[in-house]
């Protein structure tokens, strides 16, 4: 007989017995077998485990449940039982539930609360990884509610301490994923976790925190604002990663996550519902009251949501006047609550804004889409200037009427009631599929932003909610800070930022060409605003030679005189603004910012410019010519103007410019000068000098030669009536740049 063998031996050969009466298909055996080695060796690893698999196996649920327990108590630190811990934790977390997972869940939920408990809080102990221990942390809290309050708070400053250590200046990371989507709306849930409203603690007691089961508002307030740099980070960093819009944010985002915070509720959801969350544990009664009402999915439009803020915080403004000492508390909490909603819409709504004004998300078939562009409305304003102002205003239910036909919206800030003056944003018809809620967006953000900036209870959080956020390298909302100061005739400052941006952008001009076009276009049209015509003209004849760097074939499309513009090219309604809105209104126009566009633009700005002159100055043959040329863009539009400027060649007596069948060649205008020529009475100098230096006056009798070439001139341009008027009107802009500009 062989020797003896030693205990593991023992135990092994009986383990061995076991497995084999299990091959020879007889379990009560290999149970027996198991039972006996179990008794013999009680401190035996293997035989526990063994006797485990087992059960394990057969799926046994209770008797699984039993033996594991006895292992964890006897053997707590063993590999092989936390690899088995492992299993279960991973089905505690899997959405898709098999039959395997479901056993191990089951076996799982039979054992002791307190051993449940235990064993979790060992798990997240063990894990080195940081992201693995909130995972444990986060099924510990979910199975336990009761274990939140201290371990909710101490998970949420450990993935911040992470966060701040491997991924600093990059808010789209595993860690404040993890914060915001799994763990913070758990936490926000919890009827188990407190928030101590009455006595708020502040950052300066951070340490006695630890030892509360109460979370301070400082920390709740601190999460919200990390979630919804998170969520607006996700919703911007989408389309400008895909546009290459900003390159800088390529090393700041992870795409995994971002995609998976794109799949599912969408990130300006994701944060109304986390919002509402914090505003029901902070106590924000009133932000709960209109909450269904800021829901950007039961409520589409930006200035309803915007309304209710508002009601809001003059509510809460008009009971501040009136309240006593013990009321600020609960007046200034519910003040922090404006400040959030109001930030929040603000950042969605010029976000919207600007993400279509500068096209991130637009594909064209011919590869150009071009951006649009914000401008005051210079028909309207030069209009009201050269009449004095005395256009009657129409009937409020008329200007009612017409304001909604033309897309156009009143400015929703009231203010303190200081500005009274109405303000129209209008989207041009040629800006394509462009929603007219665009311009609700548009005001609604201007208004957030002008409280937010100016009201002594949200202007300090919120400059440094932008600061911290490094809101100025957000190059996207370059364009709304623009066209803010516009809205708000904020013309000096405005010039200013765009003197300082055409310096940077001239450093790579190629690159940045559209938008030293849109510049120069905004310049324009703020010097015009100051009543500095010559600038103004000058920026828009600038726009316009920037175009010519990049000759594009949709952008040069030759368009016949009597298709060119049609009447109501400069209104999306085809209605003149003069005639819908008041004297005290003012209007802003969207629009494309293309070369057709850009030169519908000039041209209305120099004849704004030039009428002006000519009303106060005297006579000015050079003037008229001018303004005879530029009225046949869009002709008949401005008919009623060359009839007016044909009574003031006939009190004239005539009219001297050499230029005229260089630029003239629409057969409504060439009639009537034939016409006025021949009047006798009349003196007209309009054919260039000679080659020989000689020049001849129109007058009929003085020069024997002079019908035959003005015939001749006149019948030349008749038959080029048809041609295209745009390349003409580009030389005369090029040929008599200098002549328009002079003051």
């Amino acid at each position: 007989m062989a020797a003896e063998p030693g205990c593991f031996a023992d135990s092994q050969w009986l383990v061995e017995r076991a497995r084999q009466s299990l091959k020879e298909n007889n379990p009560f055996e290999a149970k027996t077998w198991l039972i006996t080695a179990k008794t013999l060796y009680p401190k035996d690893f293997g035989v526990q485990y063994e006797a485990y698999s087992m059960e394990r196996n057969d799926e046994r649920v209770l008797e699984s449940a039993k033996l594991f327990h006895h292992m964890f108590e006897q053997f707590p630190n063993n590999d092989l039982l936390w690899k088995e811990v492992s299993s279960f934790t991973d089905a505690l977390e899997s959405e898709v539930m098999d039959p395997h997972s479901k056993f191990l869940t089951d076996m799982f939920s039979c054992l002791p609360q307190h051993v449940q408990r235990e064993i979790l809080l060992k798990a997240a102990g063990r894990c080195r990884d940081c992201i693995e221990k909130c995972r444990m942390m986060l099924l510990l809290m979910r199975r336990f509610p009761d274990v939140i309050p201290r371990n909710g708070v101490n998970l949420m400053e450990m993935l911040i301490d992470a966060e701040n250590t491997e991924y600093p200046g990059a808010p789209v990371n595993p860690y404040r994923k993890l914060l915001v989507c799994d763990v913070l709306p758990h936490l926000l849930a919890s009827d188990n976790m407190t928030v101590d409203i009455a006595n708020d603690k502040g950052p300066d007691r951070q340490e006695e925190e630890d030892c509360s089961p109460e979370v301070s508002l400082h920390q709740v307030y601190k999460w919200l604002e990390l979630s919804i740099q998170f969520y607006v980070t996700c919703a911007t960093a989408h389309n400008s990663l895909s546009d290459n819009f900003d390159t800088r944010l390529s090393s700041a985002v992870d795409n995994s996550i971002l995609a998976e915070v794109l799949d599912g509720k969408g990130p300006w959801m994701a944060l109304h519902e986390l919002f509402y969350l914090a505003a029901k544990k902070c106590g924000w009664i009133d932000i709960c009251k209109i909450y269904e009402r800021l829901d950007p999915q039961k409520y589409k439009s930006s200035s309803d949501q915007w309304s209710s803020i508002y009601e809001l915080h003059h509510k809460l403004k008009k009971m501040s006047k009136h309240s006593l000492e013990e009321g600020m508390d609960e007046d200034l909490l519910e003040k922090t609550g404006v400040m959030f909603a109001a930030t929040i819409l603000f950042l969605q709504t010029v976000w919207e804004y600007c993400r279509v004004v500068n096209r991130l998300d637009s594909v064209s078939n011919s590869g150009l889409v071009h951006p649009l562009v914000l401008v005051e409305d210079i028909t309207d304003g030069g209009r009201q200037k050269s009449e004095g102002g005395n256009s009657s205003p129409v009937p409020k239910k008329k200007k009612k009427k017409l304001t909604a036909t033309q897309g156009g919206h009143d400015s929703l800030g009231k203010g303190d009631g200081k500005d009274k003056q109405l303000m129209h944003v209008i989207i041009d018809k040629n800006c394509g599929s462009v929603s007219q809620s665009l311009s609700d967006d548009f005001t609604v953000s201007v208004e957030a932003w002008h409280l937010l900036n100016t009201h002594a209870d949200y202007k300090n959080d919120f400059s440094r909610l932008l600061e911290e956020w490094n809101v100025e390298q957000w190059t996207w909302i370059t364009t709304f800070h623009v066209d803010r100061l516009i809205h708000k005739g904020k013309y000096k400052i405005a010039i200013d930022f765009l003197q300082e941006q055409r310096y940077s952008l001239e450093q790579d001009t190629l690159s940045n060409q559209e938008l030293l076009i849109r510049g120069a276009v905004q310049l324009s049209c703020c010097y015009y605003q100051l009543d500095d015509h010559k600038r103004a003209c000058e920026e828009a004849l600038n726009a316009l030679q920037l175009f010519s760097s990049r000759v594009s074939p949709a952008d040069n499309i030759a368009l016949k005189r009597s298709t060119s513009i049609p009447h109501g090219k400069l209104d999306s309604s085809g209605t003149e603004p003069s005639t819908t809105l008041s004297s005290q209104s003012r209007c802003l126009r969207l629009v494309p910012c293309s070369e057709s566009e850009v030169l519908s633009f000039t041209v209305r700005l120099l004849l704004s410019s030039l009428k002006q002159r000519l009303a106060t100055e005297g006579r000015n043959d050079t003037l008229i010519g001018h303004v005879i040329v530029l009225l046949q863009y869009g002709w008949p539009k401005e008919e009623g103007t060359f009839y007016e400027l044909l009574d003031k060649i006939r009190d004239n007596g005539g009219l001297k410019y050499r230029m005229f069948f260089d630029y003239v060649n629409n057969i409504d205008i060439l009639e009537e000068f034939a016409h006025l020529y021949s009047d006798a009475s009349f003196n007209l100098d309009l054919i260039p000098v000679s080659s020989s230096g000689s020049s001849r006056a129109v007058t009929r009798g003085v020069n024997k030669g002079v019908k035959e070439d003005f015939r001749a001139a006149l019948e030349r341009q008749i038959c080029r009536s048809d041609d295209s008027f745009e390349p003409v009107l580009r030389e005369f802009f090029q040929d008599e740049k200098e002549s328009l500009l002079i003051n």
